[in-house]
């Protein structure tokens, strides 16, 4: 019997969710962002499961990502790396094949003052007012790069999870206007809810996220998305408890009448979040079982009345996945689904099927 939390990776649902959004800007491409070990998910098996099923083009955050995943996946791919590189990155690029995505006119011009410059993306700003070139400065950015031009032209969402948000179709108008004149460079807009967005949103590349895994914003009804991970945790024992009883460090719950109670190896220390104490859910069989009391660093302690025939010591009880959606139980410890699924912890073990 394992002890440990597990994390079961479902790579041949993450590659339909992959094509249930690519299906949505049917003439462009459909990317994969892949950064932050695939959201927690496993770079190495995600990104190999999306690259055999087709996928060519890879988003990460950092060179030593993107380094990582060109010896998971070979040569035949793009890997643009979001955050940009510094001069001392120059070497590991080339020799990964890397496009680094520049984000300024110091760190372009920076880019450029060496004769070996390889190929690279520029980041336009179109109303994130995060990362990227202002629209005032494409003028500029356009004399730079008059020599050596990008080869992928980007920006991003401000608010993609809100269609109805009129900001949607100002960015995209802006980039399709301040794109334009970069006609030979590839053009990458839509997040996931940016593909959610209609056809328009495509351009050339686009780059879904947290959709691949199961999360994000709403889909159309004509996309199906379903979890690429169930987190899952052992229960270690099962109590009976009287009403007047508390649970957990602090006595924060306490129980009104007499209740079943069963103790699981997950915690913070694992990287679920201590805020979901109180407030979160597990799943047992189908049914739900409230997280009662804190989440301690190791353990979680989950109220079993409802599912005492399968409460048992080796059981597993279900935190993220099909009976517990990832959005719904990270809004319940005040969080979005990004940060559940990236911040899993090594102590929590990937099966990967």
């Amino acid at each position: 019997m394992s002890l440990h939390p597990r994390a079961r990776i479902h790579t041949d649902t993450i590659v339909a969710n992959w094509r249930a959004i690519a299906s949505l800007a049917p003439d462009g491409e459909a990317g994969a962002v892949v950064k932050a070990n695939a959201y927690g998910h496993g770079v190495g098996p995600v990104a190999r499961a999306l690259h055999q099923a087709g996928c060519k083009t890879f988003f990460v955050a950092y060179v030593e990502e993107g380094a990582a995943l060109r010896d998971a996946i070979g040569s035949a791919a793009d890997i643009l790396v979001f955050n940009g590189a510094e001069q001392e990155d120059r070497a590991l690029i080339q020799k990964a094949g890397l496009v680094p995505v520049i984000n300024s006119l110091p760190a372009l011009r920076d880019w450029l003052s060496h004769d070996d410059t390889v190929p690279y993306a520029v980041h336009l700003d179109t109303g994130m007012n995060r990362l990227g070139i202002r629209p005032e400065d494409v003028p500029e950015l356009m004399d730079l790069s008059s020599a050596h031009p990008p080869a992928h032209v980007m920006s991003h969402l401000v608010d993609s999870d809100v269609p109805s948000n009129p900001l949607n179709a100002r960015q995209r108008s802006e980039f399709r206007d301040l794109s334009a004149s970069f006609t030979a460079a590839r053009k990458s807009f839509a997040n996931t809810g940016g593909c959610y967005l209609g056809h328009t949103y495509g351009f050339d590349i686009t780059r879904p996220g947290i959709g691949l895994y199961g999360g994000g914003p709403t889909p159309p009804e004509t996309v199906t998305i379903r979890p690429g991970m169930t987190l899952e945790a052992p229960i270690l024992t099962v109590q009976h408890v009287a009403a007047g009883e508390t649970a957990g460090y602090g006595a924060e719950w306490t129980f009104a009448t007499p209740r079943t109670l069963a103790t699981v190896a997950l915690g913070y220390g694992d990287g679920f979040p201590r805020s979901a104490g109180n407030r979160g859910y597990a799943s047992l069989g189908g049914q739900r079982c409230p997280i009662v009391g804190r989440v301690s660093m190791d353990l979680i302690t989950i109220d079993v009345t409802s599912a005492q025939a399968l409460a048992k010591p080796g059981a597993f009880a279900q935190f993220i996945g099909a009976e517990v959606p990832l959005e719904d139980q990270a809004k319940r410890a005040g969080t979005v689904g990004y940060e559940l699924v990236t911040g899993l912890g090594d102590r929590v073990r990937r099966i990967y099927e």
